[in-house]
């Protein structure tokens, strides 16, 4: 699986807003709220970079030192809304976080599509990425986030439900 080194080759604008330093976040604030540790290239990730955007379309879920708490607030909303979808029959037969297999948020689009993990109970960074697209299509990617990503950036065609043309050519990563 690749690595953060993987998705800054795909994007090199991305290094534009890397952090000189390493960002220090909570890790185990947030592994107790939520009672599991969060991947690894996420956790590389959100060290290394501050919440951003990817053509002013997609954004990620990264946590910021010291309002860690915010960032589990905010995926606790949308642990809800999949909740609400689930109960509704409409989540095509993915549940929320903590049930087994249950997906996790890490990102969504200015259009309502939601990026999650799907856990196991095993190791964390053998959780792979489930896709809900606005157009109600789910897909599952047999790969990790920045595994996602970097195919995504490298406009590799996944049936994901995203729009055809995200993202650009040359995407512009813009801090949040």
């Amino acid at each position: 699986m690749l690595s953060l080194s993987g998705l800054e080759e795909a994007v090199p604008g991305i290094l534009a807003i890397r952090s000189e330093e390493p960002r220090e976040i909570d890790w185990e604030f947030i592994g107790e709220e939520f009672g599991v540790s969060l991947p690894a290239d996420f956790v590389a990730l959100s060290e290394a970079y501050p919440r951003f955007s990817v053509d002013d379309f997609l954004g990620l879920n990264i946590p910021s030192p010291g309002e860690e708490k915010y960032f589990v607030a905010g995926l606790r909303d949308l642990l809800d809304n999949l909740a609400d979808l689930a109960g509704s029959q409409m989540s095509h037969g993915y549940a929320p976080f903590p049930a087994p297999g249950g997906l996790l948020p890490w990102g969504s689009s200015c259009e309502g599509d939601v990026l999650y993990w799907r856990t196991t109970d095993g190791d964390p960074d053998s959780w792979t990425v489930v896709v809900s697209s606005h157009n109600d299509d789910w897909f599952h990617f047999q790969g990790n986030l920045t595994t996602y990503l970097t195919a995504k950036m490298r406009r590799f065609p996944l049936p994901d439900g995203l729009p055809p043309d995200f993202p650009g050519a040359t995407p512009v990563i813009e801090a949040d």
